[in-house]
């Protein structure tokens, strides 16, 4: 991937999980959009959502792995489903892109490892593997990394120290609060 990609404006898709949802996905538990990567019958689901969004004009098409994080699945009971969806989420996004024969690019979703729009205050050893058992299987699929609404510095600062170690460009996505902070409270 050219690094000067981003240079001129770039449209990213919108949100696969409401996306999804919208079109009749029945979540399980807090799995929310990564149910769609488990069950097979969602499969079709996901590659024509980034189909949609592809002709509706986006240049990159997110990987649907954003809920695919160890701790969702720990908390479904389904930890051993880990590998699959996220390898799942590339194959999918990969085969949406050949399909609509467009040069569209693929970012590998790499979401908060622990809750969303919180600091993870968690041992940053276990926060750095989380990240790269997530990044290492989506690597395959994908052009780049992108940092899905990350809350802190600190997460930040550990997950491009992974993002580094497997040669791949990253994008960084925060999530800013209305006060103009970072869950982390820190200002940009």
């Amino acid at each position: 991937m050219n690094k000067d990609y981003f240079l001129k404006t770039k449209i990213l898709d919108g949100g696969m999980g409401q996306t999804l949802m919208a079109k009749g996905l029945k979540t399980r538990g807090t799995l929310w959009s990564a149910t769609a990567l488990i069950e097979k019958k969602y499969h079709q689901l996901v590659v024509d959502s980034h189909l949609e969004f592809i002709e509706s004009g986006a240049d990159v098409i997110v990987t649907n792995n954003f809920s695919a994080r160890k701790i969702r699945m720990v908390q479904n009971k389904i930890e051993e489903d880990f590998n699959y969806a996220n390898e799942k989420a590339g194959e999918l996004a990969l085969e949406a892109k050949k399909i609509s024969k467009k040069n569209v690019l693929i970012a590998g979703s790499l979401p908060p490892q622990n809750d969303t729009y919180v600091a993870d205050q968690r041992d940053k050893k276990i926060i750095e593997k989380d990240f790269y058992d997530q990044a290492i299987l989506l690597k395959p699929f994908i052009d780049f990394y992108y940092l899905d609404v990350l809350s802190g510095s600190r997460e930040c600062e550990i997950a491009l120290n992974v993002t580094e170690k497997l040669n791949l460009p990253v994008l960084v996505g925060l999530h800013i609060k209305k006060n103009g902070k970072l869950p982390s409270n820190e200002s940009i």
